[in-house]
């Protein structure tokens, strides 16, 4: 039995030792893995993924005006005052001096248009600067302090 025993153990190392064989040759005559060439087929891969959906095409014939160069219209008195003084002018908020009331701007006419502006300008009271007009030029806010005091004729 020893003998029958060790004949079967040569044969299982036989067939391992082949097995190794097989698997070694098969391992070198595979095809060489290029690293270069995976790394060519990774960034194309890459670029395909991440290529733009669509292109931007500027129309060189047409010129299109800078904001600098474009001029705004400015807006008159009255558009100035219904749109942004009116809320508290119209009915005496916070003590404003009523739109067309001249006993309310009594006091204030001898000041004159320029102080009137500036007051107008830094605020006044409960007034905050510019009222509630930010994007008024100064201009167009001396134009609604006129078009204010014009109302008390």
């Amino acid at each position: 039995m020893s003998q029958g025993a060790s004949g079967s153990t040569k044969l299982m190392l036989i067939v391992w030792v082949l097995a190794m064989l097989f698997i070694g040759f098969k391992a070198l005559n595979a095809p060489s893995s290029d690293s270069s060439h995976s790394e060519t087929m990774v960034e194309n891969t890459v670029l395909e993924r991440i290529k733009p959906v669509g292109e931007v095409r500027v129309d060189t014939s047409t010129q299109v005006a800078s904001a600098e160069s474009v001029e705004t219209a400015e807006r008159s008195g009255k558009e100035i005052y219904i749109s942004k003084c009116a809320g508290c002018h119209t009915s005496g908020v916070m003590g404003a001096p009523k739109y067309a009331s001249l006993e309310d701007w009594a006091q204030r006419i001898d000041l004159g248009l320029e102080k009137l502006t500036l007051s107008a300008i830094s605020g006044k009271g409960g007034m905050p600067a510019r009222g509630t007009c930010m994007d008024c030029t100064d201009n167009e806010i001396k134009v609604t302090v006129q078009y204010i005091l014009d109302s008390l004729e």
